[in-house]
């Protein structure tokens, strides 16, 4: 009878305390101070071949809480074609961040903080920018109505694969504990059931013959 206690005891173990553990272990988050600001530093041109365009029209990002330096380049040779890398406010009344005219064969940088997706710092001032429908909007002044249009985008953004991650480790871990704790209770429970008194008495009942 108290073999069969000890059994179900070690079975309620396994099965509830145990994989809890586990799992807390796998699901806890790490501990320590936020990751430190990063810088990126890309640079900007006007599409060689005559058109209207930044080259490239997209900068990506790895992260936000990002320092983002941009330098333009106006690398028109044509006089008279001056352009600007310049970013709006949310709802398009102020421009915020301006190189101001950057002549063919001239270039000029502006510096800012990517906070969120929807929050950059620039001279100290906090502030939402326009948005794409995926990124933050930036623009060419004298020639944003002709479609000289550009966006910073987050590269890889994907928030639910991290998660999903954790929780399929954790499962997965969760069930070998089971069944190595359960292997354990099975081999522990015949072990000390073959080692009892009684049980010795009775192979030695068997031994000599007895009804």
């Amino acid at each position: 009878m108290r073999n069969l206690e000890l059994l179900v005891t070690a079975l309620l173990v396994a099965l509830f305390v145990v994989p809890a553990s586990l799992t807390a272990a796998s699901v806890a988050p790490p501990t320590g101070s936020a990751a430190p600001s990063a810088k990126l530093s890309v640079s900007i041109g006007v599409d060689p071949g005559g058109n209207v365009r930044f080259a490239p029209a997209t900068i990506l990002i790895p992260q936000v809480n990002l320092t983002l330096n941009v330098t333009f380049y106006n690398n028109y040779t044509t006089p008279g074609m001056d352009h600007t890398f310049s970013i709006f406010n949310a709802d398009m009344t102020n421009i915020t961040i301006n190189t101001g005219i950057v002549a063919p064969g001239a270039n000029s940088s502006v510096e800012f903080h990517i906070n969120t997706m929807t929050n950059i710092t620039y001279n100290g001032t906090s502030f939402t920018p326009e948005a794409t429908a995926q990124g933050i909007r930036f623009f060419c002044s004298p020639h944003r109505t002709l479609g000289m249009l550009g966006e910073i985008l987050l590269a890889g953004f994907t928030p639910l694969a991290p998660q999903k991650g954790i929780n399929l480790r954790a499962y997965w871990i969760g069930i070998i504990g089971i069944a190595a704790t359960l292997a354990w209770t099975g081999i522990s429970y015949f072990v000390i059931k073959s080692s009892s008194r009684h049980q010795k008495g009775h192979r030695e009942h068997i031994r000599k013959g007895l009804p």
